[in-house]
């Protein structure tokens, strides 16, 4: 069946004067007769695709399309000419735009859908394939739902699912065997525990019985200890009192003894003491003599004192800091001097 033909009349057209309208109609009709020169083609490939979709149908209908796009393109550039150079006529110029795009979009979208028959086959063939691996998948792994599985080429494909397989048969059987060396284990440790129980019974009543041995030991050695307590508490008592006895009579004769010596000492002291203050006052009355005769000795002393106070000159400040103390203490000599 053939479709019809597009004609140029866009209501708007009716909105313009005549001759404007006629040279509208004029600058898109050479866009009309590109459209119609595709028509015959367009037919055949929609024909076909009907009774067959081929790779050759989806390559016309590929080919068709970006020429009859071509259309669309051209007019939306003598759309955007026209708009420009007539602005008043704006809205007729679109109305006749989307009259043209309409039916070219409309072939377009019949066209792109014979073109992706193939593509959208694979995508719908790759989507089941998907959801078939993933279904064979989710018996060895929780996340399969999350892996692209379509992609493997199908050599591939079996390998991994018989890796994943193994793998989980690998996986189940060391559970199983986890879980029987987890019950062995608990079995093994009930034994052991046992034992234990068992053997520190036994070490519980040794240890009872040998507590009960010292401590019939322990009393025995405390009453023989308690008997020699008493005996050297005893004999330590009468120690105590006789040494105390002797300790009284030995103190009552170093008293005597002492006041004795003290007496004795107190003398010669004060003798001693006698002699030294005679001797004191003979030495005194000499140097008295001596220093009558030493005055200007004494000054000359006091000036070479003073002399040395500025007799020396040093640079750091550790040595004018001993300079100056020197000074102070020979300023106390002369003081102690007059």
């Amino acid at each position: 069946m053939k479709n019809q033909v597009v004609k140029i009349e866009a209501p708007e057209l009716s909105l313009i004067e005549e001759s404007k309208a006629a040279k509208i109609k004029a600058t898109f009709e050479p866009m009309v007769i590109m459209l119609e020169g595709f028509e015959e083609s367009y037919n055949d490939v929609i024909k076909e695709a009907q009774e067959a979709i081929t790779l050759e149908v989806t390559s016309k209908a590929k080919r068709l399309r970006l020429d009859i796009g071509k259309v669309r393109i051209q007019t939306a550039k003598l759309k955007d000419t026209e708009k420009e150079e007539y602005k008043r006529a704006a809205n007729a110029i679109q109305g006749v735009h989307n009259v043209i795009v309409w039916a070219v979009a409309d072939k377009e979208s019949k066209l792109k859908e014979i073109e992706d028959h193939f593509a959208t086959l694979e995508t719908e063939r790759l989507k089941s394939l998907q959801v078939e691996r993933v279904n064979l998948l989710s018996q060895y792994v929780q996340d399969a739902q999350e892996r692209n599985l379509s992609s493997m080429e199908d050599d591939v494909w079996d390998a991994y699912l018989a890796a994943k397989k193994q793998s989980h048969i690998d996986l189940i059987a060391a559970e199983k065997q986890a879980e029987a060396d987890r019950v062995e284990r608990i079995e093994a440790d009930k034994k052991e525990r046992l034992r234990i129980e068992a053997e520190n019974e036994q070490l519980r009543k040794e240890a009872v019985e040998r507590e009960r041995v010292a401590k019939i030991e322990r009393e025995k050695l405390e009453k023989e200890a308690q008997l020699r307590n008493e005996q050297a508490r005893k004999e330590h008592q009468a120690r105590v009192a006789k040494e105390k006895a002797e300790n009284e009579a030995r103190k009552l004769a170093a008293n005597a003894e002492l006041n004795k010596r003290l007496a004795l000492e107190a003398q010669l002291a004060a003798k001693e003491q006698a002699e030294i203050e005679a001797v004191e006052q003979e030495a005194a009355r000499v140097q008295s003599e001596l220093n009558k005769g030493d005055t200007d000795k004494v000054n000359d002393l006091k000036n070479d004192l003073a002399a040395l106070k500025s007799k020396y000159n040093f640079n750091s400040v550790k040595n004018k800091t001993m300079y100056n103390s020197v000074g102070l203490l020979i300023d106390k000599v002369i003081n102690h001097i007059k």
